[in-house]
């Protein structure tokens, strides 16, 4: 199962090993292949929404691992894998 968590100014998905959302200063794999660390501005409080979207490449893996249609949200264009593959990836240190 996965859960969706906030860091580097996007949404990843990483695997739901624990319920709900990770601390300040937490590290964790995304689906689309990061360790990324949980930073201040990732920390979701009732005053401080996340509002980031969300990561085309973990967007596109979690659709194609549960069998969602990668355009079956309104007015999205398709998303396939090249167009994944060739987006800048985060600057993040592995």
């Amino acid at each position: 199962m996965y859960v969706w968590q906030q860091a580097a100014g996007k949404r990843h998905a990483r695997q739901a090993v624990h319920r709900g959302v990770l601390d300040l200063g937490a590290t964790f794999k995304t689906l689309c292949g990061y360790r990324l660390e949980v930073g201040e501005a990732d920390v979701h409080t009732p005053d401080k929404p996340w509002l980031d979207p969300t990561c085309a490449g973990c967007d596109y893996k979690i659709r194609k691992a549960l069998g969602i249609p990668l355009a079956s949200r309104e007015n999205a264009e398709p998303l396939v894998l090249e167009d994944y593959e060739d987006r800048q990836r985060p600057k993040v240190k592995c």
